[in-house]
């Protein structure tokens, strides 16, 4: 066998043919990811990444293993020796298997140089070394088994015929199909359970996960299984005559049923190996336990396709279909995944109906700038998804964009948010009931209208009404969460008690208060008003939870920009924008699931707040801060817009990251322990409760942060969405952040945590790569041809010197 291996790869060096193969192979491949401009182009991605190698690779295999194998067998066929080799001392297992080997060695040797594309994109890493070594190495053993398949289909070619054209051809054919013709198949109006078997037969579906860096016990084993099959499918060929038509049908039908009854087995016993750095294909538990409680089909309609696609969303729709591919991975039932192109969809005349449609439904569009042969155009793109399930859709929009970050920041945030994002659509889906979230009325709190762009949002997944502190006392267990949004008026005694029990009995709050007085009609119609404190009989209550809230207010360099008219009296106005300290651009907590990734939030006449109490039982996060440069001034104060045109002193704002909302999680005391209760007038046989079991609560120190702009017209009452700031015709964090905090209050499956996820963003070093692009270029065009050549010359010389006595 041994001697038969050497020969073999004695014979495909010996050659020139065998070198040009290779030669043609890496020049291809070469020009593809480094010189062309396409999809594969490395530089123009911008990532560090291989992607484009392993995208590439199955196609550009599909003409070079058939040339490898062609001769094999094909050419022993033409010239005889065949014959003398069924002659040998050799079983038909060494046989093929020593080809089959040899024909290995040479793919293995053929991928050897495209080592150096590794080491040029590790070197032109920024910072050098940022690609993610461990699954590009998952991506090469997936590439390793893909030409073992391609090499057991091209030696069963070659062993049907005595023509190395016909082998060529007929291995090239074999091997489409086998990687992408069961998919096609599959794609046909058939039965679902049976366009997921089919699928389930090619090997694009296979590839597609180890090439990722995922290798999964299944697909280890389709690969071995493939092998197999198209290697015995070899031996029976060979010996066609030595076997009776009954005993090769006999051998190939126990094979297959072996094979398909351990695939059954290995159904839902099976594991996976993730070999990239931060284990971005590893689904987390929550996610899991949520897939295998889809009981029907689900269908999910992905829009972020197009060939015109930048680099970026081409990597975020990627992700999405990874994502999406290790979810199905555990559902109990099919999950249909399409991706839709909508500029393909419809024809161009009906275009525009389409797109409002889309829109409509809730799908977030981009406008994006593509530069083309013909210069620029603009095209609109929806990175979003329309999940079904149950009779139900649900509108998933990936894109999360802080116009302070670049655009590859905002891409990876909304990479990183992905699992997150389907999971809790999945959730939603199943849900049979909507939870009850609850806005606490009777103390001046902000109207209906007030909360009418926040409350849409939270209807999406809750159901949202309106309460008394009686409706509160007689049904607490109805409501998974309280909000005290902005009272203005002081809570009797008697309210202050409801509040507490119901946080004694595990219900979740969201105190939204303001704990100093700014009139915003004086300040509008550029008067002056007077900051004062606001006494609304809380300061104790959330003093005993942990949490002081301050009369002060807070000023912040990083704030909003208003409108200031610079013109000289008599002139025409002139509208200058200028930094109005006093409406601060807060940031959210990156290092909590409720604030990660998000836009900073706009607000109006902070406070601060501080924690206090050293109750162990309780765990005291903050979510939302000022910036590094901030300052608090004491009340009562004088506020007026002129003082827009006497800044403090820059020196002034030396206040670090100024607390003004807090998470406070535990186990809590009552506040009305060992107090009276008679004046209260409670209704009989009520029991209090002192101890609370593991809750959860929130303290903000401004009242209208969940609180959009209302409008009067005589059309009606016109809304603006949260967060909007009609000035800068930009929309902050305010939705997102709080629709996030209601989630993390009412959610005990840690589902939320999923938003903590982090991707690290691997990108090229541009400055390095606009200076040095030709020299890299020229380096992996050129240096892997001349070592195949040079090998070529060391293999021949030594081979000659061997037999040349």
């Amino acid at each position: 066998m041994y001697s038969l291996f050497r020969k073999e790869i004695n014979q495909f060096f010996g050659s020139l043919i065998g070198y040009l193969v290779i030669a043609v192979f890496l020049l291809s491949t070469g020009l593809f990811l480094w010189a062309f401009n396409g999809n594969y182009n490395i530089p123009d991605s911008g990532y560090a990444t291989l992607d484009g190698l392993f995208s590439m690779a199955p196609w550009v295999y599909l003409f070079l293993i058939p040339a490898v194998t062609m001769r094999m067998f094909a050419d022993e066929k033409r010239t005889g020796t065949l014959q003398l080799l069924l002659t040998r001392p050799l079983s038909s297992f060494q046989l093929v298997g020593a080809k089959y080997l040899a024909a290995l060695v040479v793919v293995a040797l053929s991928l050897l140089p495209t080592l150096l594309y590794f080491f040029s994109v590790y070197q032109l890493g920024n910072p050098v070394g940022s690609i993610d070594t461990g699954a590009t190495w998952g991506s090469y053993l997936g590439l390793f088994f893909l030409a073992a398949i391609y090499l057991s289909i091209g030696l069963f070619a070659s062993s049907l015929t005595d023509n190395q054209i016909v082998a060529f051809i007929l291995s090239l054919f074999l091997s489409f199909f086998w990687y992408t013709g069961f998919d096609f198949v599959a794609g046909l109006p058939i039965p679902s359970g049976v366009a997921e078997t089919l699928s389930s037969l090619g090997i694009n579906r296979h590839y597609e996960s180890v090439s990722r860096g995922v290798l999964d016990s299944r697909d280890l084993y389709y690969f071995l299984v493939m092998v197999g099959l198209f290697l015995l499918l070899t031996q029976i060929s060979l010996f066609w005559k030595r076997y009776s038509k009954k005993q090769a049908i006999s051998r190939l039908g126990i094979y297959v049923v072996a094979a398909t009854f351990a695939a059954i087995l290995m159904t839902n016993h099976f594991f996976r190996i993730d070999f990239t750095a931060e284990k971005r294909f590893t689904l987390a538990e929550q996610t899991r336990e949520i897939m295998e409680e889809v009981d029907q089909p689900a269908i999910v309609n992905v829009y972020l396709k197009g060939d015109m696609l930048p680099a970026g969303f081409r990597k975020l729709a990627g992700a999405v279909k990874e994502k999406l591919l290790d979810m199905k991975v555990y559902a109990g039932v099919p999950v249909h995944v399409q991706f839709i192109d909508p500029y393909q969809d419809v024809k161009p005349s009906q275009r525009k109906g389409y797109f409002d449609s889309l829109i409509d439904e809730g799908l977030k569009p981009t406008d994006l700038r593509i530069k083309t042969d013909q210069g620029t155009s603009t095209r609109l793109i929806f990175p979003s998804a329309v999940i079904r399930l149950h009779g139900r859709e649900v509108v998933v929009n990936f894109l999360q964009n802080d116009p302070s970050l670049p655009a590859e920041e905002n891409l990876n945030r909304s990479t990183e948010l992905l699992e997150y994002q389907f999971a809790r659509a999945f959730r939603v889906l199943m849900q049979h009931k909507k939870q009850k979230v609850a806005f606490l009325t009777g103390h001046h709190e902000l109207s209906k209208w007030q909360v009418k762009d926040f409350s849409n949002a939270l209807s999406e997944n809750y159901d949202v009404v309106r309460i008394t502190p009686d409706d509160l006392l007689a049904a607490p267990d109805s409501f998974r969460a309280v909000i005290v949004a902005g009272p203005g008026k002081a809570f009797p005694e008697r309210d202050k008690f409801v509040l507490d029990q119901y946080a004694m009995k595990g219900g979740r709050l969201m105190w939204l208060i303001d704990p100093v007085q700014v009139s915003m009609d004086s300040l509008s119609e550029g008067m002056m008003t007077l900051a004062f404190s606001r006494n609304l009989n809380l300061q104790d209550q959330l003093f005993h939870y942990g949490v002081r809230l301050n009369h002060d207010l807070m000023q912040d360099v990083q704030c909003r920009m208003i409108p200031v008219n610079t013109a000289l009296t008599g002139q025409p106005p002139k509208f200058t924008p200028a930094p109005w300290y006093f409406s601060p651009l807060l940031m959210p907590s990156q290092n909590s699931p409720v604030g990660k990734n998000l836009n900073r939030l706009i607000a109006d006449f902070v406070s601060s707040l501080e924690l206090v109490s050293e109750n162990q039982d309780v765990k005291k996060t903050v979510l939302l801060t000022s910036s590094a440069y901030a300052r608090t001034t004491e009340t009562p104060m004088e506020v007026s817009l002129d003082m827009i045109n006497q800044p403090p002193a820059r020196e002034l704002f030396t206040q670090h990251y100024i607390p003004v909302g807090v998470l406070v999680e535990g186990k809590f005391s009552s506040v009305f322990k060992n107090r009276m209760l008679s004046e209260l007038h409670l209704p009989a046989g009520l029991k209090p409760r002192y101890e609370s079991p593991q809750t959860k609560m929130m303290v903000f120190s401004d009242g209208h942060l969940i609180a959009n702009k209302v409008h009067e017209t005589p059309k009606g009452v016109q809304i603006l969405p949260l967060g909007y700031d009609r000035y800068a015709k930009q929309t902050f964090g305010n939705k997102a952040f709080f629709v996030n905090a209601v989630q993390y209050l009412c959610d005990d499956s840690g589902l939320m945590e999923l938003r903590t996820r982090t991707v690290k963003l691997r990108l090229l070093d541009k400055v390095k790569l606009r200076e040095e692009k030709l020299k890299w270029q020229l380096l992996n065009l050129l240096v892997p041809v001349l070592f195949i050549l040079l090998f070529g010359v060391v293999f021949n010389f030594i081979r000659r010197k061997r037999y040349a006595h």
